[in-house]
């Protein structure tokens, strides 16, 4: 059973192997410099975190205290971010409540659900969290290693879709990333075993 700093040096040793041969691989299938250096460090980084994640099942570890922040800071975010980015599905959220026979404008409405639900998940999330998982279960298994790689090729490729140096992480490179995202949840099983 590792503990925190156990994990963190093996991923960032892990993850150093890992950049290296990711870079090397760039560059052997003929990408610049530049772009091998960005996919390196993406793999590398990535790596470090999966070997860190298995632990947002316990309460009281690093990995969950920052998941919780930064779960946080994405609800909030979120709900500023539909305010101004998004007005139109606002909008189109309050028009929804309209129907149900609730009066208002149809932005104050929507505006109004958006903040309640996030109150809701901010008092009640981490509990939530708590009560559908155990340490060492689910977040400590195969299947999770899938999700987490899963989850990591689809970022990465939202993040190409952003164009200019995120451009490197399409195709092949994605793919890079989200082996090694794998690769650390793997990592994390074996210090912990």
């Amino acid at each position: 059973m590792g503990n925190f700093d156990e994990h963190f040096n093996a991923g960032k040793a892990a993850g150093l192997l890992a950049a290296v041969v990711g870079g090397l691989l760039v560059l052997d299938r003929g990408g610049g410099i530049e772009e091998a250096i960005i996919v390196a460090a993406g793999i590398g980084g990535v790596l470090v975190v999966g070997s860190l994640l298995p632990d947002i099942d316990h309460q009281a570890s690093k990995p969950r205290q920052a998941a919780g922040s930064l779960g946080v800071l994405t609800i909030v975010g979120g709900v500023i971010g539909l305010v101004i980015f998004e007005p139109d599905s606002v909008a189109l959220l309050g028009g929804i409540v309209n129907s149900l026979g609730f009066g208002g404008s149809p932005s104050t409405l929507g505006i109004s659900v958006l903040v309640v639900g996030a109150a809701v998940l901010l008092a009640t999330g981490g509990d939530t969290f708590d009560s559908l998982t155990t340490h060492r279960g689910f977040t400590h298994s195969l299947p999770f290693v899938g999700l987490v790689g899963l989850g990591a090729l689809v970022a990465s490729q939202q993040l190409a879709n952003l164009g200019g140096i995120f451009g490197v992480f399409q195709g092949q490179n994605g793919v890079l990333v989200a082996v090694a995202a794998a690769a650390g949840v793997l990592v994390h099983l074996v210090v912990d075993s």
